[in-house]
């Protein structure tokens, strides 16, 4: 006698739940088998977070020998399929900058500070993927193309020169963590509006229709690059939505649903096994 299959509506509802609510499924045992270089990079990460933490406590001695120790797992690790070329040389050069500012700590500490903030952001962004730090970074560059736009309003050229400084200071903190993640021709796009904006707010025969066009230029790129809509105005309230509750309820309500269903179906066998019980025998 041939089986055939069944179709029972929990495993009905267990699929169309993953394929639904957890689109990338297929991608999670992957992501756990990850190969070596996720594993080297979340290592390196830790390691980069200990440094960090000695910088802020100003302990040079140790911040000294976590850098030998970053060095070491940073050659001897494999991050093939985590980032391009840039992004690796981008995260040596930090390393790099790391080890110079160390050496002039005492003299520099707001470089020594900036050169590991530096390197945290381009560490975290080559173990986090989905929320690296230097995303935080979208609510500061907002800020700074906000005050570019009011110095432009207040006929204001040396604030204006001011905003802008703030901006391409911020963006070359984050800027190895972009390389990082993002690809080579997006990266060009902002480095030649950087580029591009420096000269229009030093030069004074800039008009203001033409300042005005590059700093709507800028925010289009900058939305682009942390993932926003392209034309969300710096200018406008930011809201921000936390999508992981949504994730949490629908998850509850899935269970919910299950159990239910089970409770259900025990009920409905319970009442099937009392009808099929024989008449007591006389």
């Amino acid at each position: 006698m041939s089986r055939k299959f069944i179709s029972h509506p929990l495993i009905t509802m267990l699929v169309v739940f993953i394929i639904v609510f957890m689109p990338n499924y297929h991608m999670i045992w992957a992501d756990e088998s990850s190969s070596l270089p996720s594993k080297q990079a979340r290592q390196l990460s830790e390691a980069v977070e200990a440094l960090y933490r000695d910088v802020v406590d100003g302990n040079i001695t140790k911040v000294r020998l976590e850098t030998e120790r970053i060095e070491i797992l940073f050659t001897s690790s494999s991050f093939q399929g985590l980032t391009e070329v840039e992004g690796i040389h981008a995260l040596a050069e930090c390393i790099v900058e790391v080890k110079i500012a160390t050496a002039q700590a005492t003299l520099q500490p707001e470089l020594w500070l900036q050169a590991i903030a530096k390197l945290r952001l381009a560490a975290d962004s080559l173990s986090n993927r989905q929320q690296p730090l230097w995303h935080q970074y979208y609510k500061v560059v907002r800020e700074d193309l906000s005050r570019m736009q009011s110095q432009l309003n207040l006929n204001d050229k040396e604030g204006l020169k001011e905003a802008y400084d703030s901006l391409q200071t911020h963006y070359e903190l984050i800027r190895p963590a972009i390389v990082i993640q993002k690809k080579p021709f997006e990266v060009n796009m902002i480095d030649s509006w950087i580029s591009y904006a420096g000269g229009v707010t030093t030069t004074i025969t800039s008009k203001p229709e033409t300042i005005r066009s590059m700093i709507s230029q800028g925010e289009e790129h900058f939305n682009t690059l942390f993932g926003k809509k392209k034309d969300e105005s710096a200018f406008a309230p930011q809201i921000q939505y936390n999508t992981s509750n949504k994730g949490i309820w629908l998850g509850a309500i899935f269970i919910l649903a299950i159990l239910s269903y089970v409770g259900y179906r025990k009920y409905r066998g319970e009442q099937s096994s009392m009808k099929a019980l024989p008449p007591p025998k006389l």
